[in-house]
C-alpha cells in the first residue's frame, strides 16, 4: 500500500545524502555549505532562477488560523477596554 502525503524530513535528508553519494559530492555539514553546494549545482545544471543573494528578502508569513484568531481577539479586547474607560 502506498503512503500518501509529502515526504518526511528524514526521507528528504536520506534522498539528498544518497544523491550526494551518487554524484561524488560530500554531504554539507552546515547551512552555509549547503547553500554553496545548491548554488553551484543549480548553476552547473543551468537552472534559470536567480541566486539567493540576488533575490529580495521577504519576511516570513505566518498563515496560521490560530494566530489570526488571537490577533482578532486581542483587538476586540483592546476595543472593549477602551470603551469601558
Amino acid at each position: 500500500m502506498e503512503k500518501r502525503g509529502k515526504p518526511t524530513v528524514r526521507q528528504v535528508y536520506a534522498l539528498a545524502a544518497a544523491l550526494c553519494e551518487r554524484m561524488g559530492e560530500e554531504f554539507p555539514e552546515s547551512r552555509g555549505a549547503a547553500s554553496e553546494l545548491i548554488e553551484r549545482l543549480r548553476i552547473e545544471n543551468g537552472h534559470p532562477a536567480p541566486r539567493l543573494e540576488d533575490t529580495p528578502y521577504r519576511e516570513p508569513r505566518n498563515h496560521s488560523r490560530r494566530n489570526r484568531e488571537e490577533k482578532l481577539a486581542s483587538r476586540a479586547a483592546a476595543d472593549l477596554e477602551e470603551e469601558m474607560l
